[in-house]
């Protein structure tokens, strides 16, 4: 035990150590790309700023201290453009929930967002790539920023020009750590779920692996949305706004469902009030946005707190069973679910980190929330994940341990060591359960003739050999049968339930056949049985016992028909 505990930890430390050390490798990697001068050029200095009336000169965007822009407010920057020295240049900036304009010499030569007034939709965040022709040197532009919600952005960010494909590049290098991580964990999601049904099916109907792969596809899709990267990727600033809400309001719902697959009794019942409550929301929220009365933003306060009390109740939950699993020494049923345990709680601690530090910068800093990258959540998610496997890896190796030992266990408890047939136990047992349904069914009672005869002259290794061959018969005869039984000694069972019932008379004139070649290929002895059966229907309100009693007289009616001959060519070669 020790040296299996031992092992789990030993893994799990090698994977972290994995993990971390990818990621601070591709950390380096991308500090060490710079930005070309030649081809981009930073517009960050230099601009005047409008805010509430207000004008401030000389401003360097990055440490303009505008405050929370919310709905309907704007912001304007203004600057005199220079020569640049490109040709047809790409203008660079990004915007958070807010309608954009852009001028040039008081030409308006773009804009986004106006479609969305009046229609409940959620204006995107997204990276605005606007050419500006060859003529822009000298002209002054003029930007201009509304918020579409409440606190729809705090800051104004970078702004680049450039050529449009050397930005594409950069803003790809600057989201390497969310693609790359994104990108695994989506995979990885998909061959999950591809193999869960498999899982499903051979593996007691174990919803797990199904729910750690939509956990880690939830998981890939926020960060990488949250980034920008489907933006960036398909030209949809819309699309990857409605993939971050969408995957944002199921992953609490993911977690939730793995938890409900994980856990029995009252425990998974409030786990799938979760689930359901997750589900529910989602749904709400999704209808409500198609039908423009409620954008997707709408109910993420709504999520904060479901999540906060449904993170409570969870973490509760595991520490009360993981405190009661270990009180008991032979119930281990959720030791595996230590990593699933671990590996939440860190995810849950790097997130919190990510949502403090965001919420300082949007609403305590002049910086703004854009500095508030997702590199708490990146890497929790992957620590999470690795733990979501590594569980289930343990989980799937206890599990089949277990299946074996009761497996040997009901062996031992119900199988006849001799015949392999099923014991007097489980006979009886069978009978009671017939004697609760509401079924037709028939009963065979069968006695072995010759038995004791053989073990007095050939001994009992023959007695042994005259039993295993019978029992060999009966299982190759009554093929259909839902029980075939050793009462003890020489006694027999067999039970044929439903359109099998019916069957009796066919399968004992088979019985007969089977016994006849195999008298014709044995030498020491012969093979001979009487029998006699009785079907439910013949016994209106009595209990399957009494059925198989009626069969059992029935056989002995036979055997004393038998009795005369019973002496007669026992053994051919004693």
């Amino acid at each position: 035990m020790k040296l299996r505990k031992l092992s789990k930890l030993v893994i799990f430390i090698i994977v972290l150590f994995i993990v971390i050390t990818s990621i601070y490798a591709i950390r380096s990697t991308i500090d060490e790309v710079h930005l070309n001068s030649s081809s981009i050029a930073s517009m960050d200095d230099g601009w005047t700023l409008t805010l509430n009336g207000e004008v401030t000169e000389n401003v360097y965007l990055p440490d303009a201290d505008i405050g929370r822009i919310n709905e309907s407010e704007s912001v304007e920057i203004s600057r005199v453009m220079a020569d640049y020295g490109f040709d047809n240049p790409c203008l660079s900036f990004l915007s958070e929930h807010s309608f954009a304009d852009v001028y040039l010499n008081d030409e308006h030569i773009y804009s986004m967002g106006k479609d969305y007034i009046g229609i409940k939709r959620t204006v995107p965040s997204m990276r605005h790539r606007i050419p500006l022709g060859s003529d822009y040197e000298g002209k002054t532009l003029r930007i201009k920023l509304t918020g579409s919600r409440p606190s729809s952005f705090s800051n104004l960010g970078h702004i680049y020009i450039g050529k449009r494909e050397d930005i594409l590049i950069k803003e790809v290098g600057q989201a390497w750590v969310p693609v790359l991580v994104g990108m695994f964990l989506f995979t990885l999601g998909v061959v999950l779920i591809i193999l869960s049904p498999y899982l499903f099916v051979y593996h007691d109907h174990d919803l797990r692996i199904f729910f750690s792969g939509l956990i880690s596809i939830m998981l890939s899709v926020y960060i990488m949305a949250y980034n920008g990267i489907f933006d960036i990727i398909l030209n949809n600033a819309l699309l990857n706004t409605v993939l971050e809400y969408v995957s944002l309001y199921n992953i609490p719902m993911a977690i939730t469902g793995y938890l409900m697959s994980t856990y029995i009794g009252k425990e998974r019942a409030i786990f799938r009030a979760m689930f359901l409550a997750d589900l529910g929301l989602f749904v709400v929220a999704l209808i409500l946005y198609f039908l423009h009365i409620a954008r997707l933003t709408d109910f993420t306060l709504f999520l904060h707190i479901i999540c906060a009390v449904e993170g409570i109740t969870a973490i509760i939950i595991i520490i009360r069973t993981y405190i009661l699993s270990h009180k008991d020494q032979s119930s281990h049923a959720y030791s595996s679910d230590n990593l699933f345990v671990i590996g939440l709680t860190l995810f849950m601690m790097f997130s919190l980190l990510d949502i403090v530090k965001y919420n300082l910068f949007k609403y305590f800093s002049g910086s703004g929330n854009q500095r508030a990258a997702l590199h708490g959540f990146t890497f929790g998610a992957l620590i999470f994940v690795t733990c979501l496997l590594l569980s289930y890896f343990f989980y799937t190796i206890y599990s089949s341990n277990i299946a074996s030992m009761q497996s040997r266990i009901l062996s031992l408890a119900y199988n006849d060591t001799l015949t392999g047939l099923s014991n007097r136990a489980r006979c009886e047992q069978m009978l009671a359960f017939l004697s609760q349904e509401h079924c037709t069914y028939a009963i065979i009672s069968l006695d072995l003739n010759y038995l004791k005869k053989v073990n007095d002259t050939l001994g009992h290794h023959e007695g042994d050999r005259l039993l295993n061959g019978f029992s060999t018969i009966l299982t190759d005869c009554f093929w259909d049968a839902s029980l075939i039984g050793r009462m003890g000694g020489d006694e027999f069972i067999v039970i044929l339930i439903d359109e099998h019932a019916y069957n009796v008379a066919r399968n004992i004139h088979e019985l007969y056949s089977m016994i006849g070649e195999w008298n014709s290929k044995e030498q020491r002895f012969k093979y001979s049985a009487a029998y006699g059966y009785a079907y439910s229907y013949e016994v209106p309100s009595g209990s399957a016992k009494e059925v198989y009693m009626l069969a059992d007289s029935r056989m002995y009616e036979m055997k004393r028909e038998q009795h005369d001959n019973l002496d007669q060519g026992v053994i051919e070669n004693a």
